[in-house]
């Protein structure tokens, strides 16, 4: 009466270090990727740039699923904040990024931070240095700092 499946996962993007099988997401597009009509697992570097991804567009607190965890940022007290010097928040962003992205097991350490103001927004740039001795460099991110 059920169909049967023969599905076994793309084991090209497979993680060894203990990650799990994650699938790969296309931020972009918002969906998973799929080739063949089957779901495309990300690489180990791909994962772990997946979930900075998650991180860095999550506001800490605001989504349910992540409860008590406190996963992502609690950056949107400084939007409109011009009474704040750019030092302060470039410290703050920087403090709350190495925290929550040291969280994830396979990440040892964020490095080579810089925070750049352009107009309504903030650009972030990183790298960060993983268990395996593997270094993930150009990664970026923006901040909206007006609505």
């Amino acid at each position: 009466m059920f169909p049967v499946v023969n599905y076994e996962p793309d084991k090209e993007g497979s993680q060894q270090q203990g990650l799990g099988y994650v699938l790969k997401f296309d931020f972009e597009q918002r969906k998973f990727v799929f080739a063949s009509g089957k779901p495309v697992g990300a690489s180990y570097e791909d994962a772990i740039k997946q979930w900075i991804d998650m991180v860095l567009l999550s506001e800490q607190g605001k989504y349910k699923v992540y409860g008590d965890i406190d996963f992502g940022l609690s950056i949107s007290q400084f939007i409109g904040r011009k009474d704040l010097p750019i030092s302060t928040i470039s410290s703050e962003v920087r403090r709350q990024v190495e925290e929550q992205l040291t969280k994830h097991s396979e990440i040892v350490s964020v490095d080579d931070f810089n925070f750049e103001r352009q107009d309504n927004k903030a650009v972030i740039t990183f790298s960060v240095q993983t268990v395996n001795g593997s270094l993930i460099e150009g990664l970026e991110s923006e901040v909206l700092f007006s609505g």
